[in-house]
């Protein structure tokens, strides 16, 4: 399985995460192309406090799936906003992060580059 077979399988795992759970990204790039995947839920932090992205969040959630960059910055928030979620109750899932990062993608909005022969 090449690489771009690889993201496809991520984002439709995702895909099918975002439809009960939801996906914070960084800023409006990350978001749109997101959309663009069909990725569903999606709430943007964009230079927002972190208090005003809870208060975005609908009341029940319990979890989210945090999708920073794995840039400086991007590990920066990830970490910060982690601890905040956690300190509120809420569950935070790395895992697709961690994924993205496994496979040499630093940047959210870098997966169409890599997807752009097939989309």
């Amino acid at each position: 399985m090449d690489r771009a077979e690889v993201l496809r399988e991520f984002l439709t795992r995702l895909r099918e995460r975002s439809r009960s759970v939801p996906v914070i990204v960084e800023g409006r790039r990350d978001e749109a192309l997101l959309r663009r995947f069909g990725i569903k839920n999606l709430y943007t932090l964009g230079g927002r406090s972190y208090a005003d992205l809870l208060e975005e969040l609908p009341e029940e959630v319990t979890e989210v799936v945090l999708l920073t960059d794995a840039d400086k910055q991007g590990e920066k928030t990830f970490k910060n906003l982690k601890r905040f979620l956690e300190g509120q109750g809420i569950t935070v899932d790395g895992s697709f992060r961690d994924y993205l990062k496994r496979l040499g993608v630093e940047e959210v909005e870098n997966l169409l580059e890599v997807l752009r022969p097939n989309y």
